[in-house]
């Protein structure tokens, strides 16, 4: 009988232990998500690299040398919206 109820507080055991990394896990996916949202202070940026226009890329003056991922995409998109495909 004392097997059975070793085997028994193990398996609750091994059952709370998932449960937790899962709630775990799953709130350090959203804390992640929450810091990479632009303009925001760990706004995911590069390093030595921070996003002076709260993440709107066009007027900004560091735009043309921003490594940032959106900047990067809002270039990309304005090259595409081009006539010439962006070509200088």
């Amino acid at each position: 009988m004392s097997e059975g109820a070793t085997r028994r507080e193990f398996l609750r055991t091994l059952a709370r232990v998932l449960l937790l990394l899962g709630i775990g896990a799953l709130g350090a996916k959203l804390l992640g998500r929450g810091a990479r949202t632009a303009g925001g202070p760990q706004a995911g940026n590069l390093p030595g690299q921070t996003c002076l226009s709260r993440g709107i890329c066009r007027g900004c003056s560091a735009f043309s040398g921003c490594g940032l991922p959106q900047a990067l995409s809002a270039r990309s998109r304005a090259s595409r919206a081009r006539p010439d495909g962006g070509r200088p």
